[in-house]
């Protein structure tokens, strides 16, 4: 219990270092462009090409690829049933941020430093289906709502998807694997160095784009949200707990990270969709934390670390 207290505190530490360094004017939201864009398109990446090393593709990796979908569907089912009476630009901001992972800043550097590749390649798979939502069908269904379907094209809807380079990275992979086409040592040698940096440089961009401020305004949209997605996760994690076939730590993995706080990029899919920006952030910020602490507590209740 010490050793996983001590790495989340760690995490948190991370984070409080990057809002501090802000507040003390070295870094500003600005900087948050160029940080993020390291992690996105860089050390993930590199991280998850590293994990690839060892792995090899199973038929349970398919519906960890599949549950990452469906999770991410079925909230989004939920929220249009939910909000069918509201204004589009808050179903939309509801939409945006009741559903997805931030999977690649913040779970995956978080159950990198508690498991094994093989353990993590779970988090990998499932964060394939949930890009697949989060980068492209998620967006393209807020749009919709709020735009008009003859605003949205087969083309935009591709380009934002393959404009993220963790999906890609992912995509690689797996066909590599599948292919059975094993990349040179070298290659993962430098993959892992550039990957280290990875989780240092993600939680430290969290801390910059923290954001205390928030408009009354929006107060019960923010908590509605937040009520939401505590309440789908508490049913994703029993569900797949209790009754997905797969080994128990496979299935303890998944419970956990169902928690996952909100997309980072959540804040700019909201604006896009006519919805206030800063509920989307503060949201994002509160909810960080919150992830950390409610994963900390089950890996220490499942006895996994």
């Amino acid at each position: 219990m010490e050793i996983v207290l001590t790495k989340a505190f760690g995490f948190l530490f991370m984070i409080g270092v990057g809002f501090g360094l802000k507040r003390g004017g070295l870094f500003s939201q600005k900087d948050t462009d160029l940080l993020s864009r390291l992690v996105m398109k860089i050390t993930l990446p590199m991280v998850i090409i590293s994990n690839f090393r060892t792995l090899s593709l199973d038929v349970s990796f398919l519906t960890d690829i599949a549950l990452g979908f469906i999770t991410n569907l079925m909230a989004i089912s939920l929220v249009l049933l939910l909000t069918r009476k509201k204004q589009p630009s808050e179903r939309a901001f509801f939409i945006i941020n009741a559903s997805g992972y931030n999977i690649g800043l913040c779970t995956l550097p978080f159950m990198q430093s508690f498991f094994a590749p093989d353990a993590v390649a779970v988090v990998c798979m499932f964060d394939v289906g949930n890009a697949i939502m989060v980068f492209g069908i998620t967006f393209t269904i807020a749009t919709l709502i709020t735009k008009g379907k003859d605003n949205v094209s087969v083309k935009e809807i591709f380009k934002t998807l393959f404009s993220s380079m963790p999906f890609v990275a992912y995509l690689v992979m797996i066909s590599l694997c599948s292919l059975k086409i094993q990349l040179p040592n070298i290659v993962f040698d430098l993959a892992t160095m550039m990957g280290q940096a990875n989780t240092f440089l993600a939680m430290i961009l969290i801390g910059i784009m923290f954001e205390p401020k928030m408009k009354k305004s929006v107060l019960k949209d923010m908590g509605s949200v937040f009520v939401l997605r505590l309440v789908i996760a508490c049913v994703f994690s029993f569900l797949i707990y209790h009754y997905l076939p797969g080994p128990l730590l496979h299935r303890q993995i998944l419970s956990i990270i169902v928690f996952s706080p909100i997309l980072s990029i959540a804040p700019i899919y909201t604006e896009r969709c006519g919805y206030d920006r800063s509920a989307a952030a503060v949201l994002n910020s509160l909810m960080l934390p919150f992830s950390l602490i409610i994963m900390t507590i089950l890996l220490i209740v499942l006895k996994l670390y």
